[in-house]
C-alpha cells in the first residue's frame, strides 16, 4: 500500500467486533499513519431492498439520497476497497451482498459514471470461515474476484481465517500478518 491509498473496510457482520473485525484491526494497526483507512460497517446504513428496473420502459435510476449517497460517495473516493466479513452459507452475509447488488445502479446513475471510475481501483477479501477446510470460502472470494475483473479492478487477493467462537480466530497469530502483508502489497497494474 502506498502513501497516497485511500482504504475503506467494509465490515459486512451482523456481529460487531467479531472475529474477521478483531483481525482487521489488528491488521489496520500495524500500517503506516500517513496511510488513510476508513471503517463502515454495512449494518449502520441500511438499504431498502434492490430493485432491478434495467428491462422496464426507460429505465432511469435515480440519483441516490440518504445512505445510498453516503454509500455510493465513500465507494468512489477510495482506492482499494476491502470486503471483511465472516462467511455466511458460503456467501456474503447480507448487508453486503445487498451493498453490491446497488453497484448495478450506480453503473447506470447519470453522470455518477460508476463503472470508470471503479476501474483501477483495488479489492481486497478478509473473511472468516467455522469450517476447518477453508475452501469453503471459494464461492465468497469468487463472487468478489469477478466483480472486480468485470469493473477492471485489481484483485489483490484474498484471506480465510478460521473462527467460530468469538476471538477464536486471534490464536493464529500469523493470519493478522498475512492480512497485513495483503494491504501492504504494492500492486502494479
Amino acid at each position: 500500500m502506498n502513501a497516497h491509498e485511500s482504504v475503506l473496510v467494509l465490515l459486512g457482520s451482523a456481529r460487531r467486533e467479531g472475529n474477521t473485525e478483531q483481525l482487521m484491526r489488528r491488521a489496520a494497526a500495524r500500517l503506516s499513519t500517513e496511510q488513510a483507512v476508513q471503517w463502515l460497517h454495512l449494518g449502520d446504513y441500511p438499504l431498502p431492498p434492490f430493485v432491478d428496473i434495467r428491462h422496464e420502459d426507460a429505465p432511469v435510476y435515480e440519483a441516490p439520497t440518504g445512505n445510498e449517497a453516503l454509500l455510493l460517495e465513500r465507494t468512489l473516493a477510495a482506492s482499494h476497497l476491502v470486503f471483511a466479513m465472516p462467511l455466511y452459507w458460503y456467501s456474503l452475509p447480507a448487508d453486503a451482498k445487498r451493498y453490491l447488488d446497488y453497484w448495478s445502479a450506480w453503473m447506470r446513475v447519470p453522470g455518477a459514471d460508476f463503472q470508470r471510475r471503479m476501474a483501477g481501483k483495488q479489492l481486497s477479501v478478509v473473511t472468516t470461515v467455522s469450517d476447518e477446510n477453508r475452501r469453503v470460502a471459494e464461492p465468497l472470494i469468487d463472487s468478489l474476484r469477478l466483480t472486480a475483473q468485470y469493473l477492471h479492478m485489481t484483485f489483490r487477493g484474498a484471506v480465510v481465517a478460521f473462527g467460530n467462537r468469538p476471538g477464536e480466530a486471534l490464536a493464529a497469530p500469523s493470519i493478522v500478518d498475512d492480512i497485513s502483508a495483503l494491504l501492504s502489497a504494492e500492486i502494479t497494474a
